[in-house]
């Protein structure tokens, strides 16, 4: 209790200066770890990513990512998923996936052929051939998707949604989104550091010539 009390004096003892520049350093670090902390995990996925594509490579296998993501660009799943929403998917064959879990996949309605869709499942069975079909529906839609989907055009199930982090990406992709994301906080954090530093020099210069006398 001691210690915390020092603490919330010292900071009452500080000027309106200081504490402006105390709280912008503080969001600005917090910031930059934030996104040090999303590279960390998104080299993981990548490192994670390649050395599946690699090892199935090496065996012959062809198969598709064991992780991707997407960002949902349509409204066919709101509220479940909204638009701008990131999602990430893994790889499973047609034997794991199941009625009510969400997919995504490679669209073969000649409406949209080869466009991207996550939508829910509805339906399951299994062809002559052995290859499971499902029926899919988004949401958002009064009725199911006109064509069935084959198990060799699923991407992956949707294992976790990240609301919002496309308008993140839209905004960190254009030039002023890059420089307030990224530039700006780290040099908030070095002119700080650089402040401290100087006046640290000062006061032990001080010191030494309070010394000297």
């Amino acid at each position: 209790m001691k210690i915390r009390a020092k603490y919330i004096n010292s900071y009452q003892e500080m000027t309106l200066f200081e504490n402006i520049k105390y709280i912008c350093r503080f969001f600005a670090r917090s910031f930059v770890y934030a996104v040090f902390v999303f590279f960390v995990i998104f080299a993981l996925l990548v490192t994670v990513y390649f050395g599946d594509l690699f090892y199935n490579l090496s065996k012959g296998n062809h198969k598709l990512p064991l992780f991707n993501a997407y960002v949902i660009v349509s409204t066919s799943m709101v509220p479940t998923i909204m638009v701008n929403d990131a999602i990430v998917v893994k790889r499973e064959s047609g034997l794991k996936l199941d009625i009510g879990d969400i997919i995504t996949f490679s669209s073969v309605d000649p409406s949209y052929p080869s466009l991207t869709v996550t939508h829910r499942i509805v339906g399951k069975q299994k062809s002559q051939t052995g290859d499971y079909i499902f029926r899919t529906k988004g949401d958002n839609n009064v009725i199911d998707d006109p064509t069935l989907v084959n198990e060799d055009k699923i991407y992956g199930k949707v294992i976790l949604k990240i609301p919002k982090l496309g308008y993140v990406r839209q905004f960190l992709l254009t030039s002023y989104g890059f420089v307030f994301g990224i530039i700006f906080p780290l040099s908030v954090i070095i002119i700080c550091d650089m402040m401290r530093f100087f006046k640290r020099n000062k006061k032990t210069d001080f010191d030494e010539e309070l010394e000297i006398i």
